[in-house]
């Protein structure tokens, strides 16, 4: 029965459908399927773990990451995931599931596999499964029929267990409303800012700055900085030297052949009459007539657009049948075949394909044509002297490379050969000098070599160059007196910022001992803002996303009630008191039980299964190979 998906074409392509695996799939990943090695990187009850498919599941990890945040991922980012251990870990639990799942002899009958497969969108043309399609996007992503109906077995299986854990989880209705309470209950909070700002009148004393210096001095080094020049060939220079022969033109035409060809196209409409899946043979009959009644119509005369949004099952029946440009190979076999036998204009007969019968007109047809190398030779031209520039530009760099060996050789050869050099200013190895295009590249040239030593010839930003450092300052911890106006601004700093805990403590004292926030407020000649009703999902009104401000202004127990110490949001600190509370009704809870009961049945679903995971993990020898430790952790 698997082999009726196998045999007998376009993709959503292979992002959406390894998203589709990974959500069916309890665990990222599909495993190893491109298995060559044997090295194991660990043992899950005596099963290995191999480095391929370690390789596997870490790709199919940042494959997804790159779908939700992007193709540029910051490289601190990643390494705070740590994907490494994610990747095994998931291999571990994978394997596990698997093998209490084969202890319980659990299986995936082929008439299931057929069928889950069948549903996946990526494998569907018109909400139907379309046998090409699927074959195509295993082809291009180099897997077997085999290998994905594996995957997918293992898939179904993780579905299984997880079922089987989690299948006597249930919710109560004095749960549900424990919880619907807890998540929708809003408060007012009123909260008193006490700011540095607010203390500018801060004196420092000289043993104030000196003692902040020697405890923060680390924090003042400067980093190691270079000062270097540099010759750079830049290929446009050369541009003029670069001369093109005939013959060279008319090699690479000739060679690039295929870039100038345009492949034969039709522009063409059709109208679906779709057979149902499995029809009997009636039912075609049927449809095939109500097709050539179709074709009649619009051979005797009648608009084949508004015939198309009257009597067309296919998706392009709004835009009145219209498929655009299309290549023979775009299409299926006798459709391509019908619509490049007419003539512009001509209507065809009717034609079936495994979707249904099409009625079809050629509206326009481009036959197959060479662009002559007389059109093209300038672009020809222009292109390999631009190729010939640049490799003129790196014989020149490597030619006074060859003649300059360190000292002031590369300013006397520079002038000698009327090259201009340029020299920068100091810079560090991470910001690079200022107006150099590349400047990673080029001050990792210049930190990796010793004073008035020459490079090797560096390509940087499209042209080469050769660099030179002639002057270092060793990274270094300035004296006070030279960052004295940085030392005590930040000192002032600090101070204001103790200052305003300061204040914000006093004044919940002063709250304690005369029982008024309202009254402590007026004795320290304060504003009392409120922030109004929010939840515990959304951002604090008037301070944004604040979840400190949030946890403890609910975890104040009544109304009028403070939060014993202050609250430090950014550098501000705040006194904050529990104004009001509100309640949801159960009239509220009673209209949303259902959807209430449902949300948290699953997190106790989720729950419940990391738990039951984590006790197999505990209890199963899970043995982690030296090297990968030493290599990851």
């Amino acid at each position: 029965m698997l082999d009726a998906l196998r045999n007998s074409a376009q993709s959503f392509g292979m992002k959406i459908l390894l998203m589709i695996i990974v959500l069916a799939f309890v665990f990222m990943g599909a495993g190893s399927f491109l298995s060559r090695s044997p090295e194991e990187i660990a043992t899950v009850n005596g099963e290995s773990v191999t480095i391929e498919e370690f390789q596997q599941m870490y790709a199919d990890i940042m494959d997804n990451i790159r779908q939700q945040f992007g193709g540029s991922i910051d490289d601190d980012f990643l390494q705070r995931l740590n994907l490494e251990q994610q990747a095994l870990n998931s291999l571990i639990d994978k394997k596990l599931l698997l093998q209490v799942a084969q202890e319980k002899s659990l299986t995936v009958p082929d008439e299931a596999l057929v069928a889950a497969i069948a549903r996946i969108p990526a494998f569907q043309t018109d909400g139907r499964f379309d046998t090409e399609k699927y074959n195509v996007l295993l082809r291009r992503n180099r897997l077997s029929p085999k290998q994905f109906e594996s995957m997918q077995k293992e898939s179904i299986i993780a579905r299984q267990m997880q079922h089987f854990v989690t299948n006597a989880v249930t919710v109560s209705e004095a749960e549900a409303r424990a919880w619907f309470e807890w998540e929708n209950t809003e408060i007012n909070v009123d909260y008193i800012t006490f700011s540095p700002a607010d203390f500018q009148d801060i004196e420092l004393s000289e043993n104030d700055i000196a003692a902040y210096y020697e405890q923060s001095k680390a924090d003042y080094r400067t980093p190691a900085r270079v000062k270097a020049r540099y010759i750079r060939f830049d290929p446009e220079k050369f541009i003029a030297e670069a001369e093109v022969s005939e013959e060279e033109i008319a090699d690479y035409y000739a060679r690039n052949e295929n870039d100038y060809q345009t492949k034969e196209t039709a522009t063409a409409s059709h109208i679906l009459i779709q057979i149902p899946e499995n029809a009997d043979p009636e039912t075609v009959e049927e449809k095939k007539k109500i097709a050539f009644e179709v074709y009649e119509k619009a051979a005797g005369g009648q608009d084949f657009a508004e015939l198309a949004r009257t009597y067309s099952d296919g998706p392009s029946r709004e835009e009145g049948g219209r498929l655009g440009t299309f290549t023979r190979q775009d299409m299926v076999a006798p459709f391509s075949e019908k619509v490049f036998s007419l003539e512009p204009g001509e209507i065809g007969e009717p034609v079936r394909t495994r979707f249904g019968w099409h009625v079809t007109r050629l509206e326009a047809y481009q036959p197959e044509s060479v662009t002559p190398l007389e059109s093209v030779k300038n672009d020809i031209r222009k292109q390999l002297a631009r190729q010939k520039s640049a490799d003129i530009a790196y014989e020149r760099a490597m030619e006074m490379y060859d003649i300059s060996f360190d000292g002031d050789d590369l300013v006397e050869n520079a002038k000698r050969f009327g090259y201009d050099i340029e020299t920068t200013e100091f810079f560090t190895r991470e910001e690079g000098p200022e107006n150099i295009k590349g400047e990673e590249a080029f001050s990792k040239a210049a930190f990796d070599l010793a004073l008035e030593q020459i490079s090797d010839v560096v390509e940087i930003n499209g042209a080469y160059c050769l660099l030179q450092p002639i002057d270092r300052k060793e990274a270094e911890i300035p004296a006070l007196e030279e960052i004295r106006t940085a030392v005590e601004e930040d000192l002032k700093k600090e101070k204001r910022i103790a200052a305003a805990e300061s204040a914000a403590a006093s004044f919940l004292e002063n709250v304690r001992e005369t029982g008024s926030f309202t009254e402590a407020a007026q004795n320290a000649d304060r504003n009392i803002a409120s922030t109004g009703f929010f939840n515990r999902n959304e951002p604090v009104p008037g301070l944004g996303q604040a979840p400190a401000f949030a946890k403890a202004a609910f975890d104040i127990g009544n109304v009028s009630g403070i939060h014993d110490t202050p609250l430090r949001i950014d550098s501000r600190f705040l006194a904050i008191r529990l104004a009001a509370k509100k309640v949801p009704e159960e009239s509220t809870f009673m209209e949303k039980k259902d959807q209430v009961t449902s949300r948290l049945a699953g997190r106790k679903q989720q729950e419940t299964f990391e738990n039951w995971m984590a006790a197999l993990r505990k209890n199963s020898d899970i043995k982690i190979s030296d090297r990968f430790s030493q290599q990851f952790n």
